[in-house]
């Protein structure tokens, strides 16, 4: 049962607990078997043993070998300590990782902003980019012409920051557009953290909406599904700022990445 990868992960998981319970040797003979494996909760068993053979290698002043093992637990995993864990550790043995290309953020986008959002009455009006982005246009804005402006962002986890960008608007609604090549039609999660009010649509297609201001950004905060079509995508992300003025709610970000369901990178083409 726990060699079949498509019976339920959380069953498996309570299998292998079972006979590591019963049998004292068992984990230490199954401890690599699950670093490609579709259950999360033992992939992460299999990925926290690789991690703790690198830091015996490293105690013994095996960089080479150490170096390798942290890359093999890169690779493997999905849950975000033991990313970011792997990623450091490289990083000190002199290899340098970028989060954001191993997580599958998009970091380059284009952002069009102020649109109204006064009273929150912004975010149910469909603005222009939502009936076909042109990245040539000016539209009529909030208070003044609004064009695009390209973007990219280098911050940790693909935060893109836009008071930083723009300007600080409250009251407002800003539009970022990316375009992803994909070398065939395949389904994959869009998975959007973002502390303020946002919607994300697909080639067109409305994949998730959340009209929540200021309830913290994480990774993976929302994840939808969506089908990506060979060639050209287009991901369109709706970011409503509200008017509150307490110094805790001046932030308006968001962070998206593409990723397949078990949160391993899917990225664009060059």
């Amino acid at each position: 049962f726990l060699e079949d990868s498509t019976n339920d992960p959380h069953a498996r998981r309570l299998t292998y607990e079972i006979l590591s319970a019963r049998d004292s040797g068992f984990a230490d003979r199954w401890k690599n078997r699950f670093l490609a494996d579709p259950s999360l909760e033992l992939r992460r068993e299999s990925v926290q043993v690789v991690l703790a053979d690198a830091e015996e290698l490293l105690k013994g002043g095996k960089d080479d070998s150490a170096r390798d093992k942290f890359g093999v637990a890169l690779t493997a995993a999905r849950d975000l300590d033991q990313i970011t864990s792997a990623a450091k550790a490289l990083g000190k043995l002199g290899t340098k990782v970028d989060v954001n290309d191993v997580m599958g953020f998009v970091t380059k986008w284009y952002l069009a902003a102020p649109f109204d959002n006064t009273d929150k009455k912004g975010f149910d009006v469909a603005y222009a980019p939502e009936k076909g982005v042109d990245l040539e246009a000016t539209y009529d804005g909030k208070d003044a012409k609004v064009k695009w402006v390209a973007h990219a962002t280098d911050q940790e986890f693909g935060i893109v920051d836009i008071n930083e960008a723009l300007d600080k608007h409250k009251g407002a609604i800003c539009y970022a557009y990316a375009e992803f090549d994909s070398a065939e039609a395949r389904d994959v999660d869009i998975r959007i953290g973002c502390i303020n009010g946002n919607k994300v649509w697909l080639n067109g297609k409305l994949l998730t909406a959340n009209h929540v201001y200021h309830a913290n950004i994480f990774v993976d905060q929302y994840v939808a599904q969506g089908q990506l079509k060979a060639g050209k995508n287009s991901i369109l992300v709706k970011v409503a700022q509200n008017e509150q003025t307490d110094d805790w709610a001046q932030r308006w970000q968001f962070q998206l990445r593409v990723c397949d369901a078990l949160g391993g990178a899917v990225k664009s083409a060059p």
